[in-house]
């Protein structure tokens, strides 16, 4: 049986035990899913995510700064690391080898406005390979994750704000 699980980017003081063993319980229910997933602010409020179907879109990238400027939502940063680890990245990377077996996909965002929906989109080969839902809080410094089991090959990862614009990307090859 393969081993695999679900670590959420942040630990909620206010769950009592026997909710967090409910939600490990329903997590555990998605532990073929190759990914891992979490979302989190800065002050220590959590937001589960959640899971889509894979579906193909495609959008052109945001390029207008002044655009950006009068966004309520914006990356702060948006980078590829070992791990994550208390919602702050570990061991910043530009690519992987076959032996890291995970990438890790960390994104700041600020967003002035009510919580809103982005999207992680990991694509191998040109095809996507997973997509994972984050909620973002109204923060100027709100941090989530997403995490995939690696394979050898071309890697894309995608942050998508709701409309399905590209708000950053970046791109890996695993050497096999």
């Amino acid at each position: 049986m393969e081993q695999s699980f679900i670590r959420t980017g942040t630990r909620h003081a206010k769950n009592p035990p026997a909710v967090t063993l409910m939600i490990t319980g329903l997590l555990l229910l998605w532990s073929s899913v190759p990914a891992i997933a979490g979302t989190g602010s800065w002050n220590g409020s959590h937001s589960g995510a959640t899971l889509f179907p894979a579906e193909s879109t495609e959008l052109e990238n945001r390029d207008d700064a002044e655009e950006m400027e009068n966004d309520t939502l914006y990356v702060l940063e948006f980078l590829l690391a070992r791990d994550v680890v208390e919602r702050e990245p570990v061991d910043v990377v530009d690519s992987y080898t076959i032996d890291d077996s995970r990438a890790w996909c960390f994104a700041r965002i600020h967003n002035s406005q009510k919580m809103q929906n982005v999207y992680f989109e990991w694509h191998h080969e040109g095809e996507l390979y997973f997509r994972m839902n984050a909620r973002v809080g109204t923060s100027n410094n709100w941090r989530t994750y997403s995490s995939v089991g690696l394979q050898p090959g071309q890697w894309r990862v995608l942050l998508r704000d709701r409309h399905g614009t590209i708000l950053d990307e970046r791109t890996f090859e695993v050497a096999g």
